[in-house]
């Protein structure tokens, strides 16, 4: 009787197994889509892609509240400093830039179309700025994301403008608030490098001279804080990296639209080049980079006489005379060292390409000769 009973308890064990098999596999069916196994992981991989796309975007727009918020406490802690010395009058204009958000209005302050004869002679040339709303996001979304941008990039500017205005404020700031300033140069400079990646994938360059004057702003904050005033090595890490990332740009476009556009970061490059804070690091990286490419060109040459199939990268080769340019305007500065083994390698380098790229062989002489002359 135990037997059976014990049997029986089995065999409905067993019947219950079966069913919840066949139950799940029903429901996988069911949920399942008709494409297939395939289709469904492609599907689920881009919802995950589009769900961490979409918290990446809200916590860089979460970042750049909490630094809109930083850098007005900022300029109005400092401000209230600097009010006694200034008088009131001179406070109003700044309580007044604080509370502007229409792009119009933030050209004006962020030095760009201004008639001020200091900050002309500071900044350069003016030019045009932003349109005061932004255009309609489900008509013209690649304009409204431009919008968004240069307005970002107008905003970071602005605040900068606004510190170097007030009387010493610029100077105290990056001592006890170093890092709303800094990391207010980081956003800028990356919003001039968005620009840039922008029109390496064929956009048009719109306000070349907003670029150029923040490139100024930028360079001209950098010189008067540096590492010495609170300036982290993450930040300093990062304007690097950008730095990097503009000299990449400038090297590979391949656009038709890049005689204009190396131009323009030509300038940028420079102007940012003109800072002690990261001329000499910036200097070492465009020699490393014709240095790099001087090898490319002899292993071509080597290869070709062993009649080797090599394709030589040309848009890198015809872009590099752009880094030619910029080292021959930094070299004019002698208040920084260069590492000497690249000025070296720059000039025996240099030799071996003189048939099959004199040229280029010529400018590396050239730019190896006027470091060695400038800093012996």
């Amino acid at each position: 009787m135990e037997e059976k009973s014990a049997s029986g308890y089995e065999g409905a064990v067993s019947w219950y197994m079966r069913v919840s098999k066949l139950a799940v596999a029903v429901a996988v069916i069911k949920i399942s889509p008709s494409g297939g196994a395939r289709q469904f992981a492609e599907s689920l991989a881009d919802r995950l892609r589009l769900q961490d796309e979409g918290w990446r975007s809200k916590a860089r727009s979460l970042h750049e509240e909490l630094l809109r918020l930083r850098q007005e406490l900022l300029l109005t802690r400092v401000l209230f400093k600097t009010k006694s010395h200034d008088g009131p009058g001179h406070g109003q204009v700044i309580a007044r830039v604080l509370s502007q958000d229409d792009p119009q209005q933030l050209k004006a302050d962020s030095g760009c179309d201004t008639d001020k004869s200091s900050q002309t002679q500071i900044y350069g040339a003016q030019g045009q700025c932003l349109p005061p709303t932004p255009p309609n996001s489900q008509s013209f979304p690649l304009q409204d994301r431009k919008w968004r941008q240069d307005h970002r990039l107008l905003k970071h500017m602005q605040f900068l403008h606004c510190l170097s205005g007030l009387r010493g404020g610029c100077e105290s700031s990056l001592f006890h608030d170093g890092d709303v300033v800094w990391d207010s140069v980081v956003q800028l400079l990356d919003s001039v490098v968005e620009v840039f990646r922008q029109a390496n994938v064929g956009q048009p360059l719109d306000h070349p001279e907003q670029l150029l004057h923040a490139t100024q702003v930028v360079a001209q904050t950098l010189s008067r804080g540096g590492a010495q005033r609170g300036c982290s090595v993450q930040h300093f890490s990062k304007v690097d990296d950008l730095l990097k990332e503009m000299t990449n740009l400038l090297l590979n476009n391949h656009q038709l639209n890049s005689f204009s556009v190396h131009g323009v970061l030509s300038e940028c490059l420079l102007a940012l080049g003109g800072s002690p804070a990261v001329r000499t690091a910036f200097v070492q990286l465009l020699m490393s980079q014709i240095i790099q490419l001087a090898q490319q060109l002899w292993d071509t040459c080597e290869r070709s006489r062993e009649e080797q199939h090599h394709q030589l990268d040309w848009i890198r080769y015809e872009n590099s005379f752009y880094v030619f340019w910029l080292l021959e305007h930094l070299a004019q500065d002698i208040d920084y060292n260069v590492n000497k083994e690249l000025v070296i390698q720059l000039e025996t380098k240099a030799f071996p390409l003189a048939d099959e790229f004199p040229l280029f062989s010529l400018y590396m002489w050239r730019i190896g000769g006027l470091f060695r002359a400038e800093h012996t």
